[in-house]
């Protein structure tokens, strides 16, 4: 019975000593994981800390491409014969085409720090008239406009909330070839942090870092913009 609870002590402690080793493992891998996504959302963003913004009716601020707004080189190239234009964006978004619409997927474990990772999407569009938005027309701030590389841009950006979710859609659209093309820049989420964690000071920590996550997009976005360029349209396509 003694060497019984000998074995059971010793047994006790092995598994005390994994279960410590696995939990600093884990931390390391989190902390590790964490500056991996500072790096990245550090590398994607293409554009200065000097830019022009707009304050919509909700109260946020929308940074604009500007002069200084750049892209980076090494980025991936699109280009559309058929609609008569081409693009760049960041290797790490996921590009799927159907039809005439080109869909960017920022992946959220990328783009977005724990617990608030938002779904967003990027769809450029080319048509004879400008489609409509995803969020209600009631819900968007009046249209503004922009430069970008040579291309003059009109922007509107909505915000709507509801059974705990957020949704924000920022459109850009310009005219050439007879047609509009329409960046559609769309991010549903959940509204605030305070869902998933308690005490206001944690809640408000993970808000600002989310308002960062945000703005990261947000200035990757206005870089892929930057890189937007107007074609010849290949008839033969």
């Amino acid at each position: 019975m003694k060497k019984f609870g000998v074995i059971l002590i010793f047994v006790v402690i092995i598994l005390v000593v994994i279960g410590g080793y696995f939990g600093v493992q884990s931390m390391i891998a989190t902390k590790r994981s964490n500056e991996q996504v500072t790096q990245t959302i550090s590398e994607t963003m293409g554009s200065s800390t000097d830019i022009t913004s707009v304050q919509s009716d909700s109260g946020y601020k929308l940074d604009l491409p500007n002069a200084t707004t750049t892209t980076p080189g090494n980025w991936k190239n699109y280009t559309n014969a058929k609609l008569g234009f081409s693009l760049s964006y960041p290797s790490n978004l996921v590009k799927s085409v159907s039809g005439d619409t080109l869909t960017l997927t920022f992946p959220k474990e990328i783009y977005f720090h724990w617990p608030l990772q938002d779904d967003v999407v990027l769809r450029v569009t080319a048509s004879s008239s400008c489609p409509d938005t995803i969020v209600p027309e009631s819900q968007f701030t009046a249209t503004t406009t922009f430069s970008s590389n040579g291309y003059s841009f009109t922007v509107t950006e909505g915000d709507d909330a509801g059974a705990g979710n957020r949704y924000q859609e920022i459109v850009y659209e310009t005219h050439g070839n007879g047609l509009c093309y329409h960046m559609s820049l769309y991010n549903h989420g959940v509204n605030g942090a305070g869902f998933y964690v308690e005490g206001q000071a944690l809640i408000q920590k993970y808000d600002n870092q989310h308002d960062i996550d945000v703005k990261a997009v947000i200035a990757t976005l206005n870089s892929i913009t930057n890189s937007f360029r107007l074609q010849a349209i290949d008839v033969v396509q």
